[in-house]
């Protein structure tokens, strides 16, 4: 019984000597980070005085920020359930892909309106689109369409910004905003590549994101269908030029 005891005291005593060392380790470290400006300074009295004022602005900078950092959550604090509501519209939306949904979408009907003359709509509007129309005004393009008896609206309002191609593209459900985002554009040769970078406008409203989402889909299988096609149309060649 008391060699445990013995055993238990020693092991407190070990504890308490390690918690020691390290506290006046740790409080050696800062003394000496803390002192190392003062002895540099301290027979330098030009140096010393440049000092004390970098440590007072230093002061004064994050005074001044963090008021202005209260002072604007005192102005938005009605606001917050605003941005809350941002923040989790558009995080879904990037998780669901509808801001890829509609850059895809765009990138397959804004030609339609041109295409309209040709002889051969039934091939490109894969998409089985109705009452199709397209219209240019300044800087904003626009599509039009019915889909399942509703009607429908894509715009392209384009901007450059310091050399750089940005667009907002927006979504209209029966003439009313439901969705938007912001987009930068790479264009590579003939083509042009729309990247979100953020969501602009979420309507919680209509059948909007489920549209979206079929038309997206559609498209994914016709991609799909056509890169199987072109792995097997020249299958009859490969079998000859590779051969095990």
């Amino acid at each position: 019984m008391n060699i445990d005891i013995d055993i238990e005291l020693t092991i407190l005593l070990i504890m308490l000597i390690s918690m020691f060392c390290i506290a006046y380790w740790y409080a050696r470290s800062r003394i000496k980070r803390n002192s190392l400006l003062p002895l540099k300074v301290d027979g330098d009295p030009y140096l010393k005085e440049v000092a004390t004022f970098k440590i007072k602005t230093d002061k004064t900078v994050t005074a001044a920020v963090r008021q202005h950092e209260q002072e604007l959550e005192q102005r938005y604090e009605n606001d917050a359930e605003h941005l809350q509501r941002k923040e989790r519209l558009s995080q879904f939306a990037r998780i669901t892909d509808l801001d890829k949904a509609l850059i895809v979408i765009w990138e397959e009907i804004e030609h339609y309106p041109l295409w309209l003359k040709r002889d051969d709509s039934d091939k490109w509007n894969k998409l089985n689109l109705q009452d199709i129309n397209g219209s240019n005004k300044e800087d904003t393009y626009s599509v039009e369409f019915s889909y399942n008896s509703q009607q429908f609206r894509i715009t392209e309002k384009t901007q450059s910004e310091t050399g750089e191609l940005k667009s907002i593209l927006t979504l209209f459900e029966d003439n009313v905003e439901v969705f938007a985002i912001e987009c930068s554009i790479n264009a590579i040769d003939e083509e042009t590549n729309h990247i979100c970078q953020q969501i602009c406008a979420f309507k919680e409203r209509g059948n909007w994101p489920k549209i979206l989402l079929e038309l997206y889909g559609r498209i994914r299988i016709e991609k799909g269908k056509s890169a199987d096609e072109m792995k097997y149309f020249r299958v009859n060649e490969f079998k000859s030029r590779f051969e095990g």
